[in-house]
């Protein structure tokens, strides 16, 4: 009989199995939509729920029909991408407008509802760990209002600009986010998290890197970030790589994605996980337009990454090339 001892010498074998067994892509028209009480529509992506081995984060897609708001409610730390339409979300008791390609954080428990304020249904992109929250103890989800018809403009709050009362920013307008061409330096400041990158990385590889929550010190997340969308060439391939988890979610383009020698097509609408650690991978644009890729990625591979750098180091392998 054994010992707990020799169970943890199984540890690295079992999560190697799991993680070759967990999905990487799911595509479009594989999601699974449903009402909620705090949506009129949403659908998981990259989640456990969906056959995905996360370290405890979860992606999904939810619509607001026009003249609709979301429910109100407060919970963990969230982020989100607006991918169609505007409107604007109350944040606490702060009012945040938004539009197309904007991008949102919502703190550790902070109450917020988010309204339809355009003549088409609003689609957003939002990231949360839930699983990685319960699994620390703080995972509290509270409903304080169900979506439905918007009846009345809600009073009180003028629009507060990008800021909370706190000095965090909240909202980053498309406009705002600055964009890294290929060969220019990352001047993001040098924490533990950059520093276990690998020196390649403080060159831009991608065509073009729109940064989101990785562009201002006031925009950081702690536990969920969506941090960059990538842009690449119309056929061309990534550089081949290796690091911790990243979860990525295409918003143009269309191609494939070999992890660890298997090879995953994904197209507009699709999410692609990257369980790591080292997991060996490589994007291959095959579409006649660039592509455009959300990144996002989870606190805990910021707390992780620079621990485990000397066990579990970021790799490159070989650079992009043309594939015309």
């Amino acid at each position: 009989m054994g010992s707990f001892y020799d169970d943890w010498l199984g540890l690295w074998a079992r999560s190697v199995d799991e993680r070759r067994k967990a999905r990487k892509v799911i595509l479009p028209e594989e999601l699974q939509w449903v009402k909620t009480r705090q949506d009129y529509r949403a659908a998981l992506l990259v989640a456990p729920e969906t056959g995905f081995r996360t370290l405890g984060g979860a992606t999904l897609l939810a619509e607001i029909p026009r003249g609709w708001k979301t429910g109100r409610h407060r919970h963990g730390e969230e982020a989100m991408y607006i991918l169609r339409g505007k409107g604007y979300s109350i944040v606490g008791d702060q009012r945040f407008d938004w539009e197309e390609g904007a991008c949102l954080r919502i703190p550790f428990g902070a109450v917020h509802q988010h309204f339809n304020g355009g003549d088409a249904p609003v689609l957003y992109y939002a990231a949360l760990a839930p699983h990685l929250e319960y699994f620390c103890s703080v995972a509290r989800f509270e409903q304080l209002e169900d979506c439905g018809e918007v009846v009345s403009e809600p009073r009180g709050p003028e629009a507060a600009g990008t800021h909370d009362a706190q000095g965090r920013r909240i909202v980053l307008h498309r406009a705002a986010a600055p964009a890294w061409q290929r060969g220019e330096a990352d001047l993001t400041v040098q924490d533990a998290f950059q520093q276990s990158l690998h020196p390649q990385m403080h060159i831009v590889q991608h065509e073009t890197i729109i940064k989101l929550m990785s562009a201002y010190e006031d925009f950081r997340g702690d536990l969920v970030e969506i941090t960059d969308i990538f842009v690449d060439r119309a056929k061309t391939s990534s550089q081949k790589h290796a690091h911790m988890e990243a979860l990525l979610y295409v918003l143009q383009g269309e191609g494939y994605t070999v992890i660890d020698g298997e090879e995953f097509r994904w197209k507009p609408g699709a999410a692609i996980h990257i369980p790591g650690p080292q997991t060996v991978h490589q994007h291959f644009v095959t579409s006649d337009k660039e592509s455009r890729m959300l990144r996002t990625h989870f606190g805990i591979r910021k707390y992780l990454q620079p621990i485990v750098k000397e066990v579990f180091p970021y790799q490159f392998f070989e650079q992009g090339k043309s594939l015309a």
